[in-house]
């Protein structure tokens, strides 16, 4: 078999194709013209499967059959292939959106606000960053490392009081997103002594000085939020909840904190 790129493959497959769907399309494109025995023969695939992709492809507006006897196949050119596939895929999402957000609203389960359930693993953690920005109505509390502040891209032209802390003077991201309502303090230039007998106990935690700007947190409309502390290791873990008591605790140390660090003026 003739090897086609395999992220080609891929990126085709995402966007609604099989295997060998993608496969017989890219030898198409590759051939401009072709017979049905060229195909299967330049893929080395079964030549039912070839014949039943290409009835699939013609289905979907990505190859015509431009002869009959011997049956010739062209594909669609790419730019409209793409284009097309790109259109179903968006309307589809727009259908599949519109009747999940109808199921959302007729849960019979209700989260219990008193649970406090863990956050394990990098994806896990974006998704959740991602899902609380984006479901803000009035407020958030956020604690981002420089390397999570395209996450601001979330609360993009968003009407929401915003406090931010960061590990940086550099406020270009903030300014990029257009952030309206927003007070930013600079968490690197924190002065423990501030905290009195607590600095002891802050100075003796098992953390370097540069770990603790990696710590995340987010509080949305003091009623949800997350919290990644800046522990050592490759997989990053936390606790997320909508849990009273711990919403108004992790509100006192934010608060305290953010109190304690100088705020940064956006140019």
């Amino acid at each position: 078999m003739n090897e086609l790129d395999a992220n080609l493959i891929e990126s085709l497959k995402t966007m609604g194709l099989t295997e060998y769907e993608a496969k017989v399309y890219s030898a198409l494109v590759l051939f401009h013209r072709s017979e049905v025995k060229q195909i299967y023969e330049y893929l080395n695939i079964p030549k039912p499967s070839v014949y039943q992709s290409l009835k699939k492809l013609t289905d979907k507006g990505l190859a015509q059959v431009v002869n009959a006897k011997p049956a010739i196949y062209r594909a669609t050119p790419p730019e409209i292939a793409i284009r097309h596939m790109t259109e179903v895929y968006q309307k589809a999402e727009k259908n599949a959106l519109s009747v999940l957000e109808d199921l959302e609203k007729k849960s019979v389960k209700r989260e219990n606000p008193d649970v406090i359930w863990t956050l394990f693993g990098e994806e896990n953690v974006e998704h959740n960053m991602e899902e609380l920005m984006t479901k803000a109505r009035k407020s958030m509390k956020l604690v981002l490392p420089t390397n999570y502040l395209d996450y601001l891209e979330f609360a993009r032209e968003k009407d929401v009081r915003i406090e931010l802390l960061i590990f940086t003077r550099d406020t270009s991201l903030v300014k990029h997103y257009g952030l309206e309502n927003v007070t930013v303090h600079d968490a690197s230039a924190i002065d423990l002594s501030d905290f009195g007998v607590l600095s002891d106990y802050i100075e003796s935690l098992p953390l370097s000085p540069h770990q603790y700007s990696d710590l995340i947190l987010i509080m949305v409309d003091d009623e949800d939020f997350m919290y990644i502390p800046p522990i050592p290791g490759p997989i990053k873990s936390g606790i997320t909840s909508k849990n009273l008591f711990t919403i108004g605790f992790v509100n006192s140390i934010f608060d305290a904190v953010y109190e304690h660090t100088p705020e940064v003026k956006l140019g």
